[in-house]
């Protein structure tokens, strides 16, 4: 891959994230958003040629997010995780970058229109017991409240014989 796509893929997400945001997120600006990405360790998932296990990337999908609260205190799990699940959907199922595996691993982003595309989907499905444990990102204060919504995307991505991150063809418009 040349470094000029390489440059626009993560270019594209970035601004992919700043576009996610402008509705109900508590950080919108440019001023704020681009600055926090720069602060994401992505080249450890994105650069590279060893392969990237869900555990590693599970891992560094916590502590990740856990600086981004750190770092902007009004951010909460919800939110932080959006953003670093919006720039990997951009960067790596869209653009086709990463290390291997990571296609696999990564979070479809969390928001109104996925939990109303899996009720639609799923309707009495004991699944929806964890992927709507709550439904507002604002409401995702902490991490295993985020984990057991993505434990039930996983049980859905496996009903629906996908990938994770294609639970994200069920997101509706609200």
């Amino acid at each position: 891959m040349t470094q000029s796509r390489n440059r626009i893929i993560t270019t594209y997400a970035a601004w992919t994230v700043l576009s996610a945001l402008r509705s109900g997120a508590p950080v919108k600006s440019r001023q704020d958003v681009y600055p926090l990405l720069r602060t994401i360790d992505f080249p450890y998932v994105l650069a590279g040629s060893s392969p990237i296990y869900p555990s590693q990337f599970d891992e560094w999908h916590r502590s990740t997010t856990a600086t981004l609260c750190r770092l902007k205190p009004i951010l909460c799990v919800g939110w932080a995780a959006k953003m670093v699940n919006i720039y990997l959907k951009t960067a790596v199922y869209v653009g086709e970058l990463g290390r291997p595996g990571l296609r696999d691993a990564i979070h479809p982003p969390i928001d109104t229109g996925l939990w109303s595309g899996l009720r639609g989907r799923f309707k009495d499905d004991p699944l929806l017991h964890k992927t709507h444990i709550v439904q507002q990102i604002k409401a995702i204060r902490d991490y295993p409240t985020y984990q057991t919504i993505i434990e039930g995307c996983r049980q859905a991505a496996a009903q629906m014989n996908c990938l994770l991150i294609e639970v994200d063809q069920l997101w509706a418009p609200e």
